[in-house]
């Protein structure tokens, strides 16, 4: 399992507030459903909310250094404190059950893939200064 620090929590968080907040939503066990690929690189959690039903939120560490955060939450935070929750369920290395990634993140990472390969090769053709 992945592990991940509370300063690693703090440095994603857009603010102080954010990560207190996600840090409560995880001690008080909003999380009903907590998943992780089987290579480390995908977790996904399920966390009640104020709305009726409760909000997916997902963290993408095919780049470790800077992972990708979504939510279904209305918020305008990036990352919402659902996501900075996820991670300190990590932290607390909380039990996730093992997944596969879903189709839409695997579309998702071929994209930006295709994206930041293109972008080498337009750099590769570009004349040196």
């Amino acid at each position: 399992m992945r592990q991940i620090t509370e300063q690693q929590i703090l440095a994603f968080a857009p603010n102080p507030a954010a990560a207190a907040n996600g840090r409560k939503l995880s001690q008080k066990g909003s999380f009903v459903k907590r998943e992780r690929s089987a290579d480390d690189t995908f977790y996904s959690g399920e966390c009640m909310g104020s709305g009726k039903s409760n909000y997916t939120t997902t963290a993408d560490f095919l780049i470790p250094a800077s992972p990708v955060f979504r939510c279904s939450c209305p918020s305008r935070q990036f990352p919402c404190k659902h996501s900075l929750a996820l991670l300190f369920e990590i932290m607390a290395q909380k039990n996730f059950t093992v997944c596969e990634i879903p189709e839409d993140i695997v579309k998702k990472r071929e994209k930006k893939q295709a994206r930041e390969t293109r972008k080498a090769k337009r750099q590769e053709r570009e004349p040196n200064p």
